[in-house]
């Protein structure tokens, strides 16, 4: 888990109690952008995982599984 997922749970629950201030709707907008990239990047990474195992590429699966790993501890998959 990002430490965005964290911030945007907080702020759905802040949102919960009330209306959010300016700031908080400007946060609330940069982690749904974070979000929608992560889940991106991820559905990108399964496709082409499966990909590789379909054509029994191990060595390209071995890279992809390099950059899901990446992907999940920092939020960005590298380019290799």
């Amino acid at each position: 888990m990002l430490p965005a997922h964290l911030r945007l749970a907080e702020l759905y629950h802040t949102q919960s109690a009330g209306p959010l201030t300016l700031e908080h709707a400007v946060e609330l907008q940069q982690c749904l952008q974070i979000n929608a990239r992560y889940c991106s990047d991820t559905l990108e990474l399964r496709q082409l995982s499966n990909l590789a195992t379909a054509t029994q590429d191990i060595g390209w699966l071995s890279e992809l599984r390099i950059r899901e790993k990446a992907l999940r501890l920092t939020g960005r998959a590298p380019t290799l």
